[in-house]
């Protein structure tokens, strides 16, 4: 199994247009000031404000027309909408989601001219929390009616949401019959918000794939009538009864529960925390001159009302005491929000189990790694066979070791961690020519020592400027001076390791010739300060868009490919032609797009594995999912909607159980986006793919063009696996170990038989194409990009395609003539 994005090499030049081309992705990616933010947010809600909506309408819609068609607006812990998706969706507590998604509520409390309030016992054919008692009226704001009922945040700070106000004379005309008209919009008091969470364990039991996690918006509403005298028709399908009580009786119903038995989470904290001292002085409150606390977001757990099918535990205490004690609350909710959407990603891969104990760089080992079985391994007998001569005889797959036997300790130590750290892929460099074997192995462990001080998002944890300096300064100290004191404590395992030795590595770079000694430092000079550009940059949500995205896979992989066309040229082993531009022009390429086949081929190496490690990039906080692409896709902005059993069809057995209720309901209301914007990606990278197989038809030496060609048949391996899967968004998909070996073999037979293999990949795509879960014009690239690479490689013969089954037939014959 290779890891594309760390096993391939690079010698490159960057021209200073380059840098400056980086240095502008870099700002452009750079976190954005509290001003910026409060601005985007504003400009977010007035979007969504202005969005041209629909009416809304009850007839003839059931509760699950309601919960499926009805869009609650979603939000981050400081109640920014971010999104919206149906009630459904919102209200599931399962794995992938313990908590649901936080929405926007309101509460009516709805008071006479005597000062009682007007309860409700919510009806039997409600999904969530039925038969209980609660406020007059409690449900949700939604995204896309007309009037707008989403609020931005300065209609909240001036205590005048008039969104919710108009979300809440629509309910209490749908579930009470209270007529529009009656209650005056205006004279609603906003008073102020409640965060809670409750799973529904009350109704629905100990598995209970639903609860409610919202910000609740406070309303209190004073008659100058007697409640006897409102004119009611509640809904039998949303209200099973009314009730008119004094706050004595309240309180008394609530304390004995045996008329009463049942009452609502959020009434339960309303009632105890707020209607006590509202009854104080209800005019002044239903006025909006007592108890108005617009700027305050009120933080409870409730303790009766956890657990459920995901198992959503406590935390808005302790996040309320961290507010309270923090200078800016700001920062406190924004990384809560994140801690919570890593929650969610958590509570999946604790269901899948942990990748290998291993030790490895980034979110390796934090996430799990979909394995194949061994039954599905050993049914695949030329794979097996592949992988035994892989492992215990290399030579026969042309794979011949021209560094072992330098019996120069320095180089020793340069074969042995190459071994550990670029594992399989380590016998490709090995076999490389004699001439520059030595030179690739030593620039690889440089690359993968850059990379690893790059990618260890914990050392430098508060020091980012030390690791800026470390990548840009790294060529000049840590390449040119091999007894200088080393960093310790960066990286993981071999990565480690690697770089608290890697004076020996300087030291037999040292000796290497010029022409090579200048590429390497050349070269990391120029990635170290690419890679020092993006330490201060926001990546936790992917590059900006496809050019920072094309920009960033250059960066890192497609001078990767202008550094071996480089080399191999400059040493004879391959022609100038090498360094000629594709189909695809490239703006780092200059304007005769120089190298431009080269970038192709680094960048579908890259890109394959961005599309792979989209659930390690996300739990390691830096993304590359362009935001351009998956926000047509997702619900909301942040880039880990796409782990939630929502946007994935609603999840799987493994998570829910075979043949449960969770499992039932967590398809209710659920998308494949997440699939739709993988396969839109994938589609993105399979465009790569013919430049990549020019570039491969033009290396002449047979050890070269393996070194190429290995890494290229991996990706589209690879790709091929992530095509459509949504394994993708629970762990990292590999492909089979016996596959893999295949691969390596078969490309010892030459350009036709890579060939072969892009072919047959690219058919099994055009199949998957017309039934994969995508957009049209997802899928109409899809198909675009596999018949162009079909066309760019030739039919197999008949032996080619019918000579495994003849193999096979034969045997057959055979062993029945022994038998006989």
């Amino acid at each position: 199994e290779l890891d594309c994005r760390r096993q391939v090499l690079d010698l490159a030049t960057i021209s200073s247009a380059r840098l400056a081309i980086l240095a502008c992705a870099a700002r452009c990616a750079a976190k954005p000031s509290p001003l910026q933010i409060h601005r985007q947010r504003a400009l977010a809600a007035e979007r969504m404000e202005s969005f041209e909506g629909e009416v809304w309408s009850s007839e003839g819609k059931s509760q699950d027309d309601f919960m499926l068609k009805d869009e609650c607006i979603l939000l981050d812990f400081g109640d920014d909408v971010i999104g919206h998706d149906n009630k459904y969706n919102a209200h599931k507590f399962i794995v992938g989601q313990p908590r649901g998604m936080l929405h926007r509520a309101f509460s009516v409390m709805l008071f006479d001219r005597d000062g009682r309030l007007l309860l409700q016992q919510r009806a039997s054919d409600k999904i969530t929390f039925r038969d209980v008692w609660t406020n007059t009226c409690c449900s949700h704001p939604l995204y896309g009616m007309a009037p707008s009922e989403v609020d931005g945040p300065e209609a909240t700070a001036r205590g005048d949401p008039k969104g919710v106000k108009r979300a809440a004379v629509r309910k209490l005309a749908h579930e009470l019959g209270i007529k529009v008209g009656t209650l005056d919009v205006d004279k609603f008091a906003f008073v102020t918000r409640v965060h809670y969470f409750a799973a529904d364990v009350v109704t629905h039991g100990p598995d209970a794939p639903w609860g409610e996690h919202e910000i609740d918006y406070l309303l209190c509403y004073k008659l100058d009538c007697p409640g006897e005298s409102l004119p009611m028709e509640p809904h039998p399908e949303e209200v099973r009864a009314t009730k008119w009580v004094s706050k004595d009786e309240l309180y008394a119903l609530m304390a004995a529960k045996d008329e009463m038995p049942l009452w609502s989470p959020w009434f339960e904290i309303i009632a105890h925390k707020f209607l006590k001292t509202w009854w104080e002085d209800l005019d002044g409150v239903a006025g909006g001159r007592r108890c108005a606390d617009y700027g305050s977001i009120h933080r409870f757990d409730c303790p009766a009302f956890v657990g459920g099918q995901g198992g959503a535990t406590p935390y808005l205490d302790a996040l309320e005491a961290a507010v309270q004690a923090a200078p800016a609350a700001g920062p406190v909710l924004k990384q809560a929000f994140r801690t919570e959407m890593l929650g969610d990603v958590a509570s999946t891969t604790a269901v899948y189990g942990q990748s290998g104990a291993e030790l490895k760089q980034g979110a390796y080992g934090k996430v799990p790694t979909h394995k194949h079985s061994k039954l599905d391994q050993l049914l695949r007998p030329a794979e097996v066979r592949a992988a035994l001569t892989l492992k215990f005889f290399p030579a026969l797959a042309g794979l011949k070791d021209n560094l072992g036997g330098d019996g120069d300790a320095n180089v020793q130590y340069c074969n042995k961690m190459l071994c550990k750290v670029s594992r399989s892929f380590a016998a490709v460099i090995q076999q490389l020519p004699a001439g520059c074997c030595i030179d690739i192995c030593v620039f690889y462990l440089v690359l993968r020592a850059l990379d690893t001080v790059e990618d260890d998002m914990t050392f430098y944890a508060g020091r980012e400027g030390d690791k800026e300096k470390e990548l840009r300064a790294f060529h000049a100290t840590r390449l040119l001076k091999p007894d200088l004191e080393p960093v310790r404590g960066c990286g993981e395992g071999d990565e480690r390791d690697l770089l608290e030795n890697f004076g020996a590595v300087a030291r037999v770079f040292l000796t290497l010739p010029p022409a090579s000694r200048d590429v390497i430092k050349d070269i990391t000079d120029k990635m170290g300060a690419g890679m020092a550009d993006y330490v201060s940059a926001e990546l936790a949500q992917g590059t900006a868009d496809e050019a920072a995205y094309d920009l960033y896979c250059h960066n890192v992989a497609g001078l990767v490919g202008e550094g071996l066309t480089g080399i191999f040229v400059a040493r004879g082993y391959e022609s100038a032609a090498l360094a000629g531009g594709g189909e695809l022009t490239w703006p780092f390429c200059g304007p005769a797009n120089a190298l431009g086949l080269a970038n192709s081929m680094g960048l579908f190496l890259q890109k394959t594995n961005i599309i792979r490690d989209y659930l390690e990039d996300y739990v390691d906080g830096r993304a590359f999912w362009p935001r351009t692409v998956w926000a047509k896709h997702a619900t909301i902005s942040d880039l880990g909607d796409f782990t939630r059993p929502a946007a994935r069809g609603g999840g799987d057995a493994k998570c829910l159980g075979k043949g449960t209720y969770a499992s039932k309901m967590s398809t209710k209301g659920a998308s494949d986006r997440a699939l739709h914007c993988l396969n839109d990606l994938v589609a993105d990278a399979l465009e790569l793919v013919p430049d990549a197989l020019t570039y491969l038809s033009l290396c002449k030496t047979p050890e070269v063009y393996r070194f190429c060609a290995i890494p290229q048949v991996m990706a589209i391996a690879t790709l091929v696996a992530c095509l459509d899967n949504p394994d993708v968004f629970t762990g990292v998909v590999k492909i089979r170990k016996g596959q893999a070996a295949k691969l390596i073999i078969d490309t010892q037979k030459g350009h036709s038989s890579t060939l072969s293999t892009f072919r047959a990949f690219a058919e099994g795509i055009l199949e998957t194409a017309k039934t994969c879960r995508a957009t049209p014009e997802v899928r109409e690239r899809l198909t675009k990009a596999a018949a162009a690479i079909v066309a760019a490689t030739p039919p197999p013969t008949f032996l080619e395609k019918h000579g495994g089954k003849m193999a096979v037939a034969a045997g057959v014959l055979v062993a029945g003539a022994f038998l006989a």
